[in-house]
């Protein structure tokens, strides 16, 4: 099998980003804040810290499809940061996240830790 891409080894993740690539870009933005403001809640460490991390990563420096977006760059270099349980953590909030934001009916999607 070809490489796969970072977000694409956990079924969960790759199914969001790619909902998420086929949204408007407002729309995009939107979700992504929404994940940002989720992210402080679930993490291990230092918050501040953390952000800085995040924050430390250029998206110009990058070719994909996420990082013409700030604040899509910001939330999966956060998320590409949390370890496997945090990330679980995080995808009943991502899933509550898509449906607030999109027309998207994902009331049957069976997600990590809240199957």
């Amino acid at each position: 099998m070809a490489n796969l891409r970072w977000y694409d080894k956990d079924r969960y993740l790759s199914a969001f980003m790619t909902l998420l690539e086929n949204l408007p870009e407002d729309v995009q933005t939107g979700v992504a804040l929404d994940v940002l403001d989720e992210i402080p809640k679930i993490i291990n460490s230092d918050c501040d810290k953390f952000m800085e991390l995040v924050e430390n990563h250029d998206p110009k420096k990058y070719q994909r499809w996420y990082d013409q977006n700030e604040n899509l760059h910001k939330v999966f270099e956060a998320i590409r940061q949390l370890n496997e349980t945090e990330r679980e953590s995080l995808y009943v909030s991502i899933s509550n996240i898509m449906q607030q934001n999109t027309e998207l009916n994902l009331v049957n999607l069976k997600i990590k830790g809240n199957e």
